[in-house]
């Protein structure tokens, strides 16, 4: 090889002593390649610093090994614990994930998956998608499609999502269970956050029907630390909050410090997605976990079956557990 240039197969071939077609089916990961074979073509790579051209290996394959992932608002601690996990699984399975985050309008989606299948992606991941189902159904039929947290969807993709009912069921019967009254479920309007606020409010709403009670709802926006004041104003002491996610009741525990009442005694709070925070000794949250890592790993078995040949859709709804912590410890009898 001269000094320079970029080694091409036929440099990795005579360093391994195979030839330049065995190079270039373990390039390709052709399982037809002895063990032998394919340890000493991987060494010699190695050793002389070879890339396999991706655009090449695209046309062989017909696959690039990448796979877009679009979702919105990265600072909700569940997402970016989702994303973590998804590339973890991804480049396990030899797959390389970009990710695009995007707003809160359809259309902004729309430009990521449209930039997405021009770059060839093997496979879309769309986290709480917003983009109308038509356009869904469309997608599914050009690439391997997942659509994660959503529990509904066009027959050309797949979904994958948690027992969200069940998981508010859990977190609303803690509460009660633990002594709170009034239990409130504190969630986002019809169609805010995808189709998770409507099955949680079933969840709760089933426990407090279990309970003899009867249910007490209010909706917030993005900044819900007014309607928590409101709340904690209303009815302090003994008021149990049934949170949509864990970004609501990290700013209930806030509000309830600001009053100055005992999360865990004097007022109860739980959560939804057992993000990494919820964890942390000074906040000790009782939340929903969505076992982002069984999630993930279901994801990209679903893209590496459809890459493989699979049609008929699938479906995989992944149990809700719920972590107890001091948040919503028993409630001192008065």
């Amino acid at each position: 090889m001269a000094t320079g240039t970029r080694p091409t197969q036929v440099d990795v071939a005579r360093l391994a002593g195979v030839s330049r077609q065995t190079v270039s089916l373990v390039v390709l990961g052709d399982p037809r390649v002895s063990a032998v074979r394919r340890r000493a073509v991987q060494e010699a790579m190695e050793q002389l610093g070879y890339r396999p051209n991706i655009a090449a290996r695209a046309l062989a394959t017909r696959r690039t090994g990448f796979v877009g992932i679009s979702l919105s608002d990265l600072g909700n601690p569940f997402h970016a614990d989702l994303v973590e996990e998804l590339r973890r699984h991804c480049e396990a399975a030899g797959l390389i994930p970009f990710i695009a985050p995007v707003g809160e309008e359809p259309e902004e989606e729309s430009v990521a998956v449209g930039r997405f299948l021009q770059m060839g992606v093997d496979g879309l991941i769309l986290v709480s998608p917003l983009v109308p189902d038509r356009e869904l159904a469309d997608i599914g039929r050009q690439v391997p499609t997942i659509l994660v947290t959503r529990n509904h969807g066009p027959a050309t993709v797949d979904l994958v999502h948690t027992d969200d009912p069940e998981g508010a069921r859990q977190a609303a019967s803690q509460l009660i269970d633990a002594g709170y009254d009034p239990v409130v479920y504190v969630g986002f309007e019809r169609g805010v956050n995808g189709d998770s606020s409507e099955a949680r409010r079933r969840g709760y709403r089933a426990a407090m029907a279990e309970a003899g009670r009867e249910p007490v709802e209010v909706h917030v926006d993005l900044t819900p630390k007014p309607m928590l004041a409101e709340l904690v104003r209303q009815y302090s002491a003994g008021l149990g909050l049934c949170c949509h996610n864990d970004r609501i009741a990290l700013e209930a525990l806030g509000v309830l410090a600001e009053w100055g009442l005992e999360p865990g005694r004097e007022a109860g709070v739980t959560g939804f997605d057992n993000t990494t925070i919820a964890g942390y000794p000074g906040v000790s949250l009782t939340s929903v976990d969505q076992a982002t890592g069984e999630m993930a790993r279901r994801v990209v078995e679903l893209i590496g079956q459809r890459l493989d040949g699979r049609v008929e859709r699938a479906e995989v709804v992944v149990p809700a557990r719920l972590v107890v912590r001091r948040s919503s410890g028993q409630r001192p009898a008065m």
